[in-house]
């Protein structure tokens, strides 16, 4: 007797309950399982974005490296004391450095580097120009649209800082950081780049030394007044 009603029981099915608690508890594992699989899928896709953007980074950073070591000091020769063409600001960096023969057919250039905005977004710009000579032998610097490169995207800001001796400093006087470089005459033995995005997390704090002397580009240096007397 108790044979037949297991068989019989197991000939009819499973009750409309029981097939409710299945279909929930699949229901269960289903969702329990995507959302794994779909945890899984962002971090790869997380890890894989910031291996890029830590790549880019590299790439930004050996590049300007690069350029500031081998920083050119080009001096203004028709104008009094032969200032440098450098302008070290807090948001913005111009200099002259040199390119090898097989990039933009090498020789000196100018460059400028900022955060320029366009649209609702911000781009750290760094701009390429030819210096040119005024009538009055006057070298100046003209940076045009067509000749910039876009190192990063979605930049909020980017921040220099300059390390060195400024104005009419004795020798013995000690280095210091400055926001801004002033100084005409000398350029800084050190440039740090700070470089913050629009999510609100920042680059890794980026130095560069100047490997060209303060006083570079100058035949006759003057200690007394820090400031040159022939080139």
């Amino acid at each position: 007797m108790i044979v037949m009603k297991n068989s019989r029981r197991c000939a009819q099915g499973f009750t409309l309950v029981e097939l409710i608690v299945a279909l929930l508890l699949l229901s269960l594992i289903s969702a329990t399982l995507f959302g794994v699989f779909r945890t899984a899928g962002k971090s790869v896709e997380t890890g894989e974005q910031r291996a890029d953007d830590a790549a880019s980074i590299r790439l930004v950073e050996d590049f300007l490296r690069a350029q500031w070591e081998n920083m050119h000091p080009s001096r203004q020769r028709k104008l009094q004391e032969f200032p440098l063409l450098f302008e070290g600001g807090r948001d913005q960096l111009t200099y002259i450095s040199a390119l090898p023969p097989r990039v933009l057919g090498g020789g000196l250039w100018a460059w400028r580097l900022q955060v320029v905005r366009e649209g609702n977004h911000g781009k750290l710009i760094l701009e390429h120009s030819i210096p040119e000579t005024d009538k009055t032998g006057k070298k100046t610097l003209k940076f045009s649209p067509d000749k910039r490169s876009v190192l990063a995207d979605r930049v909020d800001s980017v921040t220099f800082q300059y390390f060195g001796i400024e104005g009419e400093a004795a020798v013995n006087t000690e280095p210091k950081w400055v926001g801004a470089w002033k100084d005409p005459q000398r350029l800084p033995q050190l440039i740090r780049m700070d470089v913050k995005l629009e999510n609100g997390t920042q680059w890794p704090t980026f130095f560069a030394e100047v490997r060209k002397g303060m006083e570079a580009g100058c035949r006759q240096w003057n200690e007394g007044t820090g400031k040159c007397m022939s080139i």
